[in-house]
């Protein structure tokens, strides 16, 4: 099975830094793997609503792509990160990459969870880091 980890490098009031790392043992895609989930931040937000804002992306990829995705049970496409291109993308000129449904009232199915899937993950020995700063959106009430 591949070896996804995910950690909190940083986690503040208003921001939150995660660093995923992955290792491809060769038997398959990922598909909307889970990277954070709006209960795991601290304070945690429902599950119900958006959280975050992508901010900035640094990476390195070998053999493979991650799409970042976030929203419903089908989940939206926010980024594709492409094994071949820079290594740090910044989104904070126009501020973030975020769920649309933070603009309009979110559907039923909305978890406000952040998903990765893979495509060239299936090669035994591809291998990646990601690291992100995200922007909470969404603050449980004081």
């Amino acid at each position: 099975m591949a070896q996804v980890t995910v950690r909190k490098v940083v986690e503040g009031q208003s921001h939150l830094v995660l660093r995923v790392d992955m290792l491809s043992d060769g038997t398959g895609e990922l598909a909307d793997y889970i990277i954070l989930s709006p209960m795991e931040l601290n304070p945690p937000i429902p599950n119900d609503v958006p959280a975050f804002r992508i901010m900035q992306a640094w990476y390195g990829l070998v053999h493979f792509d991650v799409t970042l995705k976030a929203g419903t049970i089908i989940p939206s496409v926010l980024w594709t990160i492409a094994k071949d291109c820079d290594s740090h993308t910044d989104f904070r000129s126009f501020g973030g990459l975020i769920d649309a449904n933070v603009y309009n009232k979110p559907p039923s199915d909305d978890n406000g969870k952040l998903t990765i899937s893979t495509s060239g993950f299936n090669v035994a020995g591809s291998a990646g880091t990601i690291v992100l700063e995200l922007r909470k959106t969404n603050q449980a009430s004081a």
